[in-house]
């Protein structure tokens, strides 16, 4: 199937409420498309918090900077990989752009869903795939005003053709699992071992 007839697909369940992603038309729903910010940020932090992810709120990009750093020291993780529109001078980490030589990808997500606690980053020239996916570990710079309460959300907003489509679209809702026909879970294998994600409350 083309992409362009499988997205309008996607959009026209998501507008008409079938499925997660939608608008649910259930009174007293949740997430409600007119939910608050603060109560979007509590739900999409507790659904990473479930999904065994590691997410805290600062205050400024410059704390999560910081943050970041400190991990990245008590961890001894010296490379990370990230574009070099996300980097900053730093004496603590070495940036590269190189995903198999880093200990840890940096990603910022363009959205974040609330209700499947997902970091949505929408791959680039600049921006690989790589980054979130071969470190074995990921982190995440999400500006609070980018978290929307459902799939459809992010949906809607993507562009359905021309050359502001992305060549890519990862939802990334906490470290990668699998289980075998035995059900035994292993925890890394296919993506990151580890998920670490700030919220940028003033963003």
């Amino acid at each position: 199937m083309e992409r362009k007839v499988f997205l309008e697909r996607l959009r026209v369940r998501c507008a008409g409420g079938a499925g997660r992603g939608g608008p649910s038309t259930v009174p007293g729903a949740w997430p409600r498309p007119d939910a608050a910010p603060a109560d979007l940020i509590a739900l999409f932090l507790e659904r990473l918090a479930e999904l065994g992810a590691d997410a805290e709120v600062v205050a400024t990009r410059q704390d999560a900077r910081e943050a970041l750093e400190r991990l990245a020291g008590v961890r001894g993780w010296p490379d990370v990989a990230a574009a070099p529109g996300l980097t900053w001078p730093s004496v603590a980490v070495r940036w590269t752009t190189e995903a198999r030589d880093a200990q840890l990808g940096l990603c910022e997500g363009d959205w974040a869903v609330a209700e499947t606690g997902a970091v949505v980053v929408r791959s680039s020239v600049e921006v690989k795939r790589s980054f979130s996916l071969v470190p074995p570990a990921a982190a995440f710079f999400v500006p609070a005003s980018r978290i929307v309460a459902g799939l459809g959300d992010v949906v809607r907003a993507l562009p359905g053709e021309g050359p502001e489509l992305p060549s890519a679209v990862s939802f990334v809702s906490g470290p990668s699992g699998t289980s075998d026909i035995a059900a035994t879970h292993v925890v890394g294998v296919h993506g990151p071992g580890e998920v670490f994600v700030w919220v940028l409350a003033g963003e």
